[in-house]
């Protein structure tokens, strides 16, 4: 922390706190004006990137090409009957269908996600000394959360930094998200694969994971990263996975592992609005459960 000071003469109030001022530049990028008892602070917003950017920018570029189509094809001078009609009608309404789903990916994650994540935690018993492991954290949307709720425990995050399940996706942008967040003494990140955890047996009080399982196209490497995430909990700790898809299919693996309470919760009718637009692959819910108090 750097610190240029003034020395303050006392002269008039007003222009003695100008002279008073200390401008403090972390290194973090961040800046605090401080003057006395009274500091305003301008610090890094957090920020946690765009969920399937790539997918993201599919939507978009073929929603603007198929307007440029239903575009062209209405205003062209030449007759085309009944095939110029459904061609520009096809073109709408492949473009009204792209932008809007990109749009939708794009409110989900710079806003929806981020005013839910606390609504998430919410479902868990806190008692603020845990120890949290954040299954494929990305930019640490529930890690900083969940660290902000523990000012006596910790959390760790761990990931691949995989760009293309998330923009900006690295270890760096997580800590700079936690300092800007006010709980990066309680944050730290690790490289690693959800499905060999290089953590020992019972080493933490809750496992979360956001958006990530679903990743793993196979179902046995799905069970293996629940295995992992079950065998890395203490005795009566708590699990909560946040997926877009294959509740059913962790719910069943869950419960065969003996977790305690078991549920999946998830909007019936928004399940079905989802569902419906997206052809069945997205729809989120939330899988919770807790770890049987025995050890593994």
């Amino acid at each position: 922390m750097e610190t240029i000071k003034q020395p303050c003469t006392a002269a008039e109030p007003l222009i003695a706190a100008a002279q008073d001022l200390q401008i403090r530049r972390g290194g973090d990028g961040s800046f605090s004006l401080w003057c006395g008892r009274f500091s305003c602070l301008r610090r890094q917003r957090p920020s946690y990137g765009i969920d399937a950017p790539g997918l993201v920018r599919s939507f978009i570029l073929v929603g603007v090409a198929a307007l440029i189509v239903a575009l062209a094809v209405g205003h062209s001078p030449w007759p085309g009957g009944v095939v110029s009609l459904a061609l520009s009608s096809f073109g709408w309404l492949v473009s009204v269908y792209a932008l809007c789903m990109g749009g939708y990916m794009l409110y989900g994650s710079l806003i929806g996600k981020v005013r839910a994540r606390h609504q998430l935690l919410g479902l868990l018993p806190w008692t603020g000394s845990e120890a949290v492991l954040d299954v494929g954290c990305g930019r640490g949307l529930l890690l900083t959360a969940a660290a902000s709720r523990v000012p006596f425990g910790h959390a760790i995050g761990i990931d691949l930094w995989l760009a293309k399940d998330q923009s900006g996706n690295r270890a760096a942008a997580t800590l700079a998200n936690a300092r800007a967040e006010g709980v990066a003494e309680r944050v730290e990140v690790e490289t690693g694969d959800a499905r060999q955890l290089p953590f020992a047996d019972g080493t933490f009080d809750v496992v979360v994971s956001h958006w990530v399982v679903h990743n793993l196209d196979k179902s046995t490497d799905r069970a293996r990263a629940l295995d992992e995430m079950a065998r890395v909990l203490r005795p009566g700790g708590w699990l909560l996975i946040e997926d877009i898809e294959n509740h059913a299919e962790y719910v069943d693996q869950l419960k065969g592992l003996g977790f305690i309470g078991v549920r999946h919760i998830a909007s019936r009718f928004w399940d079905k609005v989802r569902g419906f637009i997206t052809f069945g692959t997205f729809r989120p819910g939330t899988v919770i459960g807790q770890s049987p108090f025995q050890s593994w």
